[in-house]
């Protein structure tokens, strides 16, 4: 027994100092909150090429966008919340797409041209 006491106490003097294990600790534990805050934060540089895609499509559905931008699930679900968070496209029913609130760039286009007739 004393030998096995005496081989983790030798073990434990030969283990990085404790302010060299605290300073890692401190830099690992600033990462994490730094990735958590980013994530959480709503930014994604996905998102307006998400929002272009949806408007495009004319619906709003978590596979339709993890098919166009080629991401997973979670990531895909996560910007369709930012999407109706921002008023482009409306909550979810079930099964069925998103009803997209956002305008076409074809139908703003053909508005403004139909306006300038006038």
């Amino acid at each position: 027994m004393k030998k096995v006491i005496n081989f983790i106490k030798d073990e434990q003097k030969s283990e990085e100092s404790p302010s060299l294990v605290s300073q890692s600790l401190k830099t690992y534990l600033e990462e994490r909150d730094s990735k958590i805050k980013t994530f959480f934060s709503g930014k994604d540089s996905l998102y307006e090429e998400a929002k272009q895609v949806v408007i495009e499509g004319g619906r709003a559905s978590a596979s339709f966008l993890q098919r166009r931008l080629r991401i997973g699930y979670a990531r895909a679900a996560r910007l369709l919340d930012m999407l109706e968070e921002k008023g482009i496209v409306g909550p979810g029913q079930g099964a069925k797409p998103r009803e997209v609130y956002g305008e076409r760039e074809n139908d703003v286009s053909q508005d403004i041209n139909e306006e300038s007739e006038w």
